[in-house]
C-alpha cells in the first residue's frame, strides 16, 4: 500500500521529497480519522483522544505536469 516505500528498479528510480505536517486542532473534529484514511488504514469506529503525538508515514507517487519525472512524496503526519 501507500505506507510502504515502493521498490523500483534502479532505471525508474525516482527522487524522494520528505514533508513533515503536523495536524492539529480542536479535540474530536478528525485528524486521526483524515490520517487513517490518507494511509489506507481503517479508522476508529468511536471517538478517543490521542495521547502525545502519533506519527504516520505514507509514500505518494506523484508525476508532477512542469518535470514530467515520477517524483516519490514522503508525507511524514504527526498528529
Amino acid at each position: 500500500g501507500l505506507l510502504e516505500r515502493p521498490v523500483l528498479p534502479p532505471a525508474l528510480a525516482a527522487p524522494i521529497v520528505t514533508y513533515k505536517l503536523f495536524l492539529s486542532g480542536k479535540s474530536g473534529v478528525g485528524k486521526t480519522a483524515l490520517v487513517a484514511t490518507l494511509a489506507g488504514t481503517p479508522a476508529a469506529p468511536g471517538h478517543h483522544e490521542t495521547l502525545g503525538i502519533e506519527a504516520t508515514t505514507v509514500y505518494w507517487p506523484a508525476k508532477p505536469r512542469a518535470s514530467g519525472r515520477p517524483v516519490i512524496f514522503q508525507l511524514d503526519f504527526w498528529d
